[in-house]
């Protein structure tokens, strides 16, 4: 917990050993010893007890242990199904999957170690932006007791898939720039620490170029350009009307030279 949320008097979840599923003891803190240290007395087991902890070791207050100790069974069952479906966090679909999610700019929601996470408002626009119900979710997908919502790979892959089709320029525009910078650094003397990264995420970058129909995606893009085109020739005979001939000769050299 936060040094910041823990109270003299309050009963704590404390945790000895750091991981989930280890056994939660029922103690109260006394006082604040220095920085992370606290003194607390024990409730069970070890009724009367007093010795030092320190904060990270305090799971939750003492009455909210059921929801933790649900949050941490439903993460559980999430791990368990992604190793069921032979997930693998060094494979390119999870660099895929990080890529899309980074790249759809919702902030706070993130692919990470196989589990996609974060505000449920921010999942559901993605959703929408993807074409797929919200109301649409895997039987293992839930929100955490501070609100944060968490999907298992399957869904996350099925969602990153029709987001890419749907919004293609969204993610090809940060694969083609993130492959040119570090194709240039690889190239450039002393390039060869971005070597073996650059080609571990080429195959993650094919992947989305394959979901988002790469073809599609640059025709696409080539129509923008040429409705940006048109918008110039626009403001250069609105320039020439207004009478501003040197700024219309300057638009019409700059979109020549292209």
């Amino acid at each position: 917990m936060w040094k910041a949320d823990i109270k003299p008097g309050a009963e704590y979840a404390l945790r000895e050993a750091r991981s989930p599923g280890a056994p939660l003891q029922h103690v109260r803190i006394l006082q604040h010893v220095r920085g992370k240290k606290w003194k607390a007395e024990w409730i069970d087991p070890n009724p009367g007890l007093v010795e030092y902890v320190e904060s990270q070791n305090l799971i939750a207050r003492w009455k909210d242990r059921h929801s933790v100790l649900r949050d941490e069974e439903r993460s559980q069952r999430l791990r368990q199904h992604n190793d069921a479906l032979g997930y693998s966090e060094e494979s390119p679909i999870a660099r895929a999957l990080s890529v899309v999610f980074d790249a759809a700019g919702e902030k706070g929601l993130s692919f990470y170690r196989g589990i996609l996470s974060g505000p449920p408002d921010a999942l559901d626009r993605v959703k929408v932006r993807a074409g797929i119900d919200r109301a649409k979710h895997s039987p293992l997908a839930h929100v955490d007791r501070d609100g944060t919502s968490h999907a298992p790979f399957d869904e996350a892959l099925d969602l990153a898939k029709a987001f890419c089709a749907k919004e293609p320029a969204a993610v090809l525009v940060r694969v083609e720039a993130t492959e040119e910078d570090w194709s240039r650094k690889a190239a450039a003397p002393g390039g060869d620490y971005i070597v073996g990264l650059l080609n571990e995420y080429r195959a993650a970058w094919a992947l989305i170029r394959q979901w988002a129909g790469h073809d599609a995606a640059i025709a696409q893009r080539e129509a923008r350009i040429q409705r940006l085109e048109r918008l110039v020739w626009d403001a250069i005979y609105a320039l020439q009307k207004a009478g501003q001939d040197d700024e219309a000769r300057r638009l019409r050299r700059a979109v020549e030279r292209e």
